[in-house]
Parts: C-alpha cells; sequence; structure tokens
C-alpha cells in the first residue's frame, strides 16, 4: 500500500464530485494519480477500483445528497445522475416515489430499480425514510452487467447505498445536523377570469359551474347557507337568497355577500405555509479495528393542507470488530412513521378528493371564507363537498414500524481466502384506520337543497406485516498470479424468504357517531366485497452465484459473473435459470505513454448481460388459488371459486440481453472529465396478459409471447474552468437518451391497454415506443386541417384512438455546479426534460365546469367559435376552409354544451406537452473558520440558507395544469397527471451542521 499524502483531489466520477485522498510515488503522473485509487462499493459489497468496472456506476456522495437539505434521500438524487428517473406517484405528506433507470424493459412487470442498503436488499419506501445524513455515499449501478450479481432482483439496475461506517480513530465524536423547511404551493392550473358562477348565462349561487354571466362587480350573494341562526339543527331562510344570486338581509345569514368579481388566488390561498423540522444527531466511536455508530434522527412536516402532517423518528446502530481472524459486524435500524391526513376513502374516487374539490368552483368563490364553516359538507354548491369539511371530517391515521436488523460474521482462513455469512431481518407493521362522518341533506332548508347529497359514515381498517430474510453466504479468493495477473473470485449461496399478510374490514352507517371502530360498523362490507383484500402470502427463492475478476497490470481488466436461481413463483419443473455476465475494462493511458497532458486517463469498457425477470408473475398465479364468489356470503353459505388470472404452466422469466459499451477521457489533469455510454437492452419472452372468454374458467391468462427493445445513451461532461487558490469552480453537464419499442405484443394481438378513460389510453402496441399514448383525436385531411361537421359545428371524431406520444422522457439534460471560496459553498441543480406528452386530466374537469382558459376566450354571449385551421365540405367531396361554422353553436347554452359535455371527447384536448425545465436546488453554505470553532470545543460549525424547486417552466400548452413526472397510476401505465394530486410545492429552508 502507497502511503497516504495529506493531499486531497477531486475527482469526477461519471459526473459525481467526490473527494478523495490522493496517493503520491515517485513513479505517480497525471495520468493515474487522480483514478487509480479510488474504490467503488458494487454488487453483494465487492470493491473494486474504478478503472476494473465493466459497466457503467455513478457515485453520489454524502455531500451532494445533502447540499440542499432534502429530508428525502429518493427526490433528492433528481437531477444528479444521468439515466435516473425518478416519478412521483402520491404528492400527499406522505409521498411515494419510484426510480427507474435506463427505462422500460417490460410491459406487465416491475422496472424499479433494485435499492440495497448496506449489501442488504431493501426498497425505494425504505431509503426515502432513511436520514440523508446517515448515509455515506449512494452507488448508482446503471449498467445490466454489474448488477448482473443480483439476478432477477438487479434487472433494472441497482441502487446501493452505504450508511456511514462510524469512526476509526480513539475517539468519540458527536455531530448535529438541523434543517427548517419553509413550503408553499407553486402554482396551481391557470383558469380563466371572465365568467363566473352560474349557468346558461344567469348567476346561480350554489351551481359549481363557471357558465355565469360575465363579471360585473355587483354585490351579490355566494353559496348555501352557512349558519344554523336558531339553533334548531336546520339552517333555515327568509325567503331570500337561496338560489336567485341576491343577497340575504337582517339577522339571518342565508349566503355570503360579496362583489362579483374574479379572486384568481383563492385555490393557491387554500393552501397554507407547510413546515418540516430534521433534526439529527450522530455519535461515532472507533479504534483500530472496531467501530460505533449512533445516528438519531426526527422528521416533523406539518403539510400544506391544514392538519395534514407526519412524524417520522429513526434510529440506527451499527459496529463492527476484528478480533484475530474474526470479523463482526451488525446493524439495527427502526423507524416509525406516523401520518394523519385527508384520505380517499374506499368508496370514493379521485372526484372526492381536496384538490378535486377546490377546481369545482369558479374563479370567483371566495373559497377561503368557508374556512370557519367546516361542519357544513357543502359550502359554494351543492354537488362538491366544501374541502373544509373533507379536511374535518375524513381523516386518516396511518402508523408504519419498520424493523432491520444485519448481523455480519467472516473468517480469514488465511492471506488470501476468507468466508463471510450476512444474515438479514426486516419486518415491517403498518396499521391504517380510515373514517368519515355522516351529513344529511335535511339540515338545509330550501328550494334546491334535495340536490345535495347524503353522505354516510364510514370505517375502514387496513393492517399490513411484511417479513423479509436475506441471507448471503460468500467464499472469497485473492490472488497474484506472478508479478503481472491478479485474480478475485467470489463463490456464493443466497437464500430469500418474503411473507405478507394484509387484513381489511369496514363498511358504513356508524351506529354511534364519532366512534370510530369495526364494532361501531352497522353495514359491514362482505367478505366478498371488491373494496377488501384479505390474505396470506408468501414466496422464497435460493441462488448460487460466481464472480471472477481478472487484472493484468493494472490496465487491462476482466470481469464474469454467473448466477443460477430458483423462484418458488415459477412452475417447479421450470424454475431454475441460469444468468451469465461478461466485461472488459481496458486503460490505454496506463498501458502505453501517450496524451501528455492533453488527454490524462482514458478507459474502454464494454460488456455483455443475459439476465431474466420473472416480476410479471404474481405469488400464487401458478397455482390458482380460490376466492370468495361475488354475493356471498349468502344466507350463511360461502362459494368459492378459483381465481380468474392463471399463469401459462410453462412460463418462464422474461430474459433481457443487455449489450453496453463504455468511454472514459480525462484530459488536462482531469481538469475536464468525459464519460458516455451506449447500450441496448432486448427482452424477450415478455410475460404479457392474454384476455380470454369466461367460459374457460379463467378471464386473463399470462404467456411469454411478446419482444421488446430499449436503447439508449449517458452522456456526463465534468469540468473545472476556476482552479485558483481558495477558489474553485466545478461544473457538469449531463445528458440521457432512452427509447423503448415493443417488437411484439401477442399472437393475436397487436396491442395491450394498460389503462383507460373515456378518451385516452395506455398502450404497448407492437412497432411503437413504449408507453405510448393513445388518444381519440379530431379527424383531419391531407394538410392536417380539421374537419368539422357543418350540421354542429363540432369536428369530426376518429372511430378509433390515434397514437398521441410517448408518456416519458426521450431525453433528459441535467446540469450542475459547485462553487467555493474559503469558507464558502454555493451549488446549484437543474435538468430539461423533453420528448414525451401526457394526460392532464384536470383540464376535463376545468372544462366541464366552465374554468378552462380556453372557455374564457371564447365570447360565450356569442355562442362558440370557428376552429383554428379547419375545413368544411366543398359539396363536391372536397374540403374547403371554414370561416363561417362555430363549433359550440351561436349562443350561450350550445357553447356551454360544447365545453361542458363535448370538449373532453377529444382525448387530444386533454394532451399537453411534457418538456420541463426546472431548478432542483440551489443552495449556499458557509463553514467558520476552524481556529475560531475550536475555542468554543467545536470541531466544524456550518450554517446554511437552500432553495428546492425555486423555479420551473412547463411547455405551452401545459398551462400549470399538472407536474409531467407526476403520475397518478402506480406501475407501468405512466403519461396520466390525475385530478387528486396536490400541485408542486417549493421549499425554502436553513440548515446548522455542528461537529463536536
Amino acid at each position: 500500500m502507497k502511503k497516504l499524502t495529506n493531499s486531497v483531489l477531486v475527482i469526477v466520477l461519471s459526473s459525481s464530485f467526490a473527494v478523495v485522498s490522493a496517493q503520491k510515488t515517485k513513479q505517480d503522473t497525471a495520468k493515474t494519480k487522480n483514478i487509480e485509487e479510488v474504490v467503488i462499493t458494487g454488487a453483494l459489497g465487492i470493491k473494486k477500483k474504478a478503472d476494473a468496472l465493466t459497466s457503467a456506476q455513478q457515485v453520489v456522495s454524502a455531500e451532494q445528497l445533502n447540499q440542499a437539505g432534502n429530508p428525502n434521500a429518493v427526490q433528492a438524487l433528481v437531477g444528479k445522475v444521468a439515466g435516473l428517473q425518478i416519478n412521483q406517484t402520491n404528492s400527499s405528506v406522505n409521498s411515494s416515489n419510484s426510480i427507474q433507470l435506463r427505462g422500460i424493459r417490460t410491459i406487465t412487470g416491475n422496472n424499479d430499480a433494485l435499492v440495497v442498503i448496506d449489501n442488504v436488499i431493501s426498497s425505494a419506501s425504505v431509503l426515502q425514510t432513511l436520514p440523508p445524513d446517515a448515509i455515506e455515499s449512494i452507488n448508482i449501478i446503471k449498467g445490466a452487467q454489474g448488477a448482473a450479481l443480483y439476478g432477477a432482483d438487479g434487472v433494472n439496475g441497482v441502487v446501493i447505498v452505504k450508511t456511514r461506517q462510524g469512526a476509526k480513530n480513539n475517539r468519540l465524536s458527536v455531530s448535529y445536523d438541523g434543517t427548517v423547511d419553509f413550503e408553499t404551493v407553486a402554482y396551481v392550473p391557470k383558469r380563466q377570469s371572465k365568467y363566473g358562477q352560474g349557468w346558461n348565462n344567469t348567476r346561480d349561487q350554489y351551481e359549481n359551474g363557471a357558465f355565469g354571466p360575465a363579471f360585473d362587480g355587483n354585490i351579490t350573494a355566494y353559496g348555501l347557507p352557512m349558519y344554523d341562526y336558531n339553533g334548531d339543527g336546520v339552517i333555515t331562510l327568509d325567503g331570500l337568497g337561496w338560489g336567485k344570486g341576491t343577497p340575504t338581509s337582517g339577522d339571518n345569514p342565508a349566503a355570503m355577500v360579496m362583489p362579483y368579481i374574479a379572486r384568481p388566488n383563492e385555490i393557491k390561498k387554500f393552501f397554507r405555509t407547510g413546515t418540516t423540522l430534521n433534526n439529527s444527531i450522530t455519535l461515532n466511536a472507533g479504534g483500530e479495528g472496531k467501530y460505533a455508530l449512533l445516528n438519531l434522527n426526527n422528521t416533523r412536516r406539518d403539510f400544506i393542507v391544514q392538519d395534514d402532517k407526519s412524524n417520522k423518528t429513526s434510529i440506527l446502530f451499527k459496529g463492527g470488530a476484528k478480533v484475530d481472524k474474526f470479523t463482526f459486524e451488525g446493524g439495527i435500524n427502526y423507524i416509525r412513521t406516523d401520518v394523519k391526513q385527508t384520505p380517499l376513502m374506499y368508496d370514493e374516487n379521485s372526484n372526492n378528493s381536496i384538490f378535486w374539490n377546490l377546481l369545482q368552483s369558479s374563479p370567483d368563490i371566495p373559497i377561503t371564507n368557508y374556512k370557519n364553516y367546516s361542519d357544513n359538507a357543502f359550502a359554494w354548491n351543492l354537488f362538491y363537498q366544501n374541502p373544509y369539511w373533507r379536511i374535518k371530517h375524513v381523516r386518516e391515521d396511518y402508523k408504519r414500524d419498520f424493523f432491520n436488523a444485519t448481523v455480519g460474521l467472516g473468517y480469514e482462513i488465511n492471506k488470501h481466502i476468507n468466508v463471510k455469512y450476512t444474515g438479514n431481518l426486516q419486518q415491517t407493521y403498518s396499521t391504517s384506520t380510515k373514517h368519515r362522518d355522516s351529513f344529511l341533506p335535511t339540515q338545509y332548508n330550501g328550494p334546491g337543497a334535495a340536490d345535495a347529497k347524503t353522505i354516510t359514515s364510514a370505517y375502514f381498517l387496513d393492517k399490513r406485516e411484511w417479513f423479509d430474510y436475506y441471507g448471503d453466504l460468500m467464499l472469497n479468493f485473492d490472488y497474484d498470479l506472478g508479478s503481472d495477473f491478479n485474480l478475485k473470485v467470489n463463490l456464493g449461496h443466497n437464500y430469500q424468504d418474503h411473507r405478507y399478510q394484509i387484513t381489511q374490514m369496514g363498511g358504513t352507517n356508524l351506529a354511534v357517531e364519532g366512534v370510530y371502530n369495526i364494532a361501531n360498523v352497522t353495514k359491514p362490507l362482505p367478505a366478498s366485497s371488491t373494496s377488501l383484500t384479505n390474505g396470506t402470502y408468501r414466496r422464497n427463492s435460493h441462488a448460487v452465484f460466481a464472480n471472477l475478476d481478472l487484472a493484468y497490470k493494472n490496465f487491462l481488466f476482466l470481469n464474469a459473473t454467473a448466477r443460477n436461481e430458483w423462484s418458488s413463483v415459477l412452475p417447479k419443473n421450470n424454475n431454475s435459470y441460469f444468468y451469465p455476465s461478461v466485461g472488459v475494462s481496458f486503460v490505454p493511458t496506463k498501458a502505453w505513454d501517450f496524451g501528455g497532458n492533453l488527454l490524462s486517463y482514458m478507459k474502454i469498457s464494454g460488456n455483455w448481460t443475459r439476465v431474466g425477470n420473472s416480476s410479471g408473475v404474481s405469488w400464487y398465479s401458478i397455482n390458482r388459488t380460490t376466492e370468495l364468489a361475488a354475493g356471498f356470503p349468502f344466507n350463511g353459505y360461502n362459494s368459492y371459486r378459483n381465481g380468474m388470472v392463471q399463469a401459462d404452466q410453462n412460463i418462464r422469466p422474461e430474459f433481457v440481453t443487455t449489450y453496453e459499451a463504455n468511454l472514459d477521457l480525462g484530459f488536462f489533469k482531469d481538469r475536464i472529465k468525459f464519460t458516455g455510454s451506449i447500450y441496448q437492452q432486448d427482452t424477450k419472452d415478455l410475460i404479457t396478459d392474454q384476455t380470454t372468454s369466461t367460459a374457460s374458467g379463467i378471464n386473463t391468462k399470462k404467456l411469454n409471447i411478446g419482444q421488446m427493445r430499449s436503447k439508449g445513451a449517458d452522456i456526463n461532461l465534468g469540468f473545472v474552468p476556476i482552479k485558483i487558490a481558495d477558489f474553485r469552480w466545478d461544473v457538469n453537464v449531463g445528458y440521457s437518451f432512452n427509447e423503448s419499442r415493443v417488437l411484439k405484443v401477442t399472437d393475436d394481438a397487436k396491442e395491450v391497454n394498460l389503462q383507460s378513460g373515456t378518451s385516452w389510453g395506455i398502450f404497448a402496441q407492437e412497432g411503437a415506443l413504449f408507453p405510448l399514448i393513445k388518444t381519440s383525436m379530431m379527424e383531419r385531411d391531407e394538410q392536417g386541417r380539421i374537419k368539422i361537421n357543418p350540421a354542429n359545428g363540432l369536428p369530426i371524431l376518429t372511430s378509433e384512438l390515434q397514437n398521441a406520444g410517448i408518456a416519458v422522457p426521450k431525453s433528459i439534460y441535467s446540469f450542475t455546479t459547485n462553487i467555493s471560496y474559503k469558507g464558502f459553498k454555493l451549488g446549484a441543480v437543474a435538468d430539461f426534460r423533453v420528448g414525451h406528452v401526457f394526460v392532464a386530466d384536470i383540464k376535463s374537469g376545468l372544462a366541464f365546469n366552465g374554468s378552462l382558459w380556453d372557455s374564457g376566450e371564447v365570447k360565450r354571449e356569442e355562442g362558440g367559435f370557428v376552429m383554428p385551421n379547419s375545413v368544411i365540405p366543398d359539396g363536391k367531396g372536397g374540403w374547403t376552409p371554414n370561416t363561417t361554422v362555430k363549433t359550440g353553436g351561436n349562443n350561450y347554452a350550445t357553447a356551454i354544451s360544447y365545453f361542458s359535455t363535448k370538449y373532453a371527447t377529444y382525448g387530444e384536448n386533454l394532451l399537453a406537452d411534457g418538456r420541463a425545465f426546472k431548478i432542483r436546488e440551489i443552495s449556499l453554505s458557509y463553514s467558520l473558520s476552524k481556529n475560531i470553532v475550536r475555542q468554543y470545543g467545536l470541531e466544524e460549525v456550518t450554517f446554511g440558507v437552500h432553495t428546492r424547486n425555486p423555479f420551473e417552466k412547463f411547455a405551452d400548452n401545459n398551462l400549470n395544469y399538472s407536474d409531467p413526472e407526476t403520475s397518478f397510476y402506480a406501475g407501468n401505465a405512466k403519461g396520466v397527471a390525475g385530478r387528486s394530486q396536490y400541485p408542486n410545492t417549493r421549499v425554502y429552508g436553513f440548515t446548522l451542521n455542528l461537529k463536536f
């Protein structure tokens, strides 16, 4: 081992800036010193020099992860890794995210990257609850060959998380990390501001529609009566104000009285400023051959929605020691999450969500004036609920306990051979109770009160338990074969056992209002209800694997892996599969003396990998389990039937074959560093759902039929434009491209519908990119002009859905920069995504109630509008430009009919360009001089300010409808931004870091 010096070098490794110790000898040159001692922890904890890596990997350091104080480690990765895409599937106080690397490889299976924490398989949901300040580094294995040792689990790439290990010096150190964040709504959909509440050009104070007359500033009444002035339990009117648009008088407040004007900021004002308090204390201790670490963390979040909050407490303890030839390591992690929020009940859909109820208000509604009337289920209209009522009367209490225990035992047989066993047990318990209070329309009294809906009380209990065991036994060999060759071999066995249990029960009509337990439910859901899921599930797998690393003179490296897996989800006679890979790396700047200071480093690598993916086969689809038939129990009797989904008895994993080539270049002593990768991923035997006749006893059969090809590139360019004395400026520009194309679906069908709405669908279509959005469209002539039916003025609708575009970005450009001057550090992260479209489902609701921006640009009193670039029949079998026929007719009523009932039937009207530019992070910190802080018994003091998502710019036709990154549906049916998702938020905060 070379002697360490005190110098440090900043290395750009696959677009990441990592500070590492530099090692110098007399033989060191500019060509070799910057890279040779960089060690990367890869699959199964195997460590390799960066030179020896044969697949694309990228390291995100703890400093990068924590620079903007994000308490969610998954979201903190956004914009920092080329080829990494994170989608938010839940925007509530307890948000959830999916992680994908290099596109899509399967239609019906799992495309999410594997998450490994401290060499043990975990999940993205665990990672996002792990305190980021407890993380030492995250290695993103993008190349399939680097993840091949994980077999089917690693087919989509791997996110390897290494938590802090603890000090190895003979002293105790204590550090404190604190963050205070303030969170505000970044934007809301842009709505028209010319017409107010009402219908057919008439004021109507209990309509959700914005089809009233144009604003005139006159005093008018809004909404339902909100006050029971005589205390008899019924809101009674004095004959004025109900449904007439006129104010009430006297002491009987029938409705709010305000000017008839636009109030464009009311939806945004509904949301409050949220706060997040993150406090963490870490204790490090250690000495020669031993270490220990204790991290205590608490994160409290008060969300932008009133009374929605979360409280997360985490305890992480790690320790290790080397005693003679034995090595002992272990860790315990406990995370408790408590969430209180307004949910959707089991019998509700997105039309009941708070955000959707807010959008069902005309632009003049004084929404925030109803804050003090939270016991009235209906406020400004009779059809959609008062969001303040939902906040108070529809609640969820969610608790989750996560236990994680890891034990590692190693023994050094001799200086060349050692053996190690790692065992891990994870147990997760969650309990969710949801309730909804009742509301009766008889509490109102007046004409139109009959339109108010009865809301029945309800209660729902959901209890889940996960048990996961993971064990690796590894025998490791390390030999020098003469003076030029080094051989490392790892042989091992892996066993995994996964168990899952879910219990659900609930129903409506609580006997005693305000008592929330299952015994108080008078109309329980029958066991056969589709709203209930109850069951116990188990699957397991075991595998043997081998890894071989052969190095020649530290400039030529060969890596080969092999893994054979046996999985319980596959047929017994067909559940053993072999997954090989091979890769090579060559560093010509170390092999020959060339390049000088201009080309200081060069590495060429490539690999081939074949790995399976059986995630498309559910746990019990081979052996069909029985299920309670609909309508039972009946008269005390049960009836069961076989499950309606069955996998082919010879089903096998999907096989993904990957080819990858990489080029790494360093110029001017690594002041400029380029990393590029190109790849192709071919999937055959796609597990595809084929619809069958129910007469066969099933309605869906899973078969190996389809084929898919994914190809793309990742490019990173890092450079240091200024490096003088105490000043340094680092810049990194990244680019990733990916497209996945379906080559075959089934023998009988050319496409599979993954998700559909009234006028759109998400498809896998033979020959097309995936996932493909198809919509109904307006027919066009050869010149692209819209064909109009002169009889009704409506565009002629296509008879079938048409291809509209793909749902995921083809290209992502990223930019990061860091400037340091003495104790100051300034950092920023931004990215730009392009090449995709999405369904903005919110547009359908805005059109329905008259708030759509486009509908306000029409002079409704004169009817509709002449469709731009449209044509009508010329009477001779051709088409002529349309200058007279109006879409939406010639009066207010027909204009209403078009926007409220016809607009959304043209699915293309709901499409929006998915391009988006975002500044993800900006952070500024200052570290006090150590000479100063040591006078007060401190080692380090750093304080800073930061902002996350301070700026977002969407495409021109996305008037802040939704963030294209959000997805209403989990899984592979991406491309639909739902109406229940809360808008994006901006965060501004402060950090304080102390080290004793």
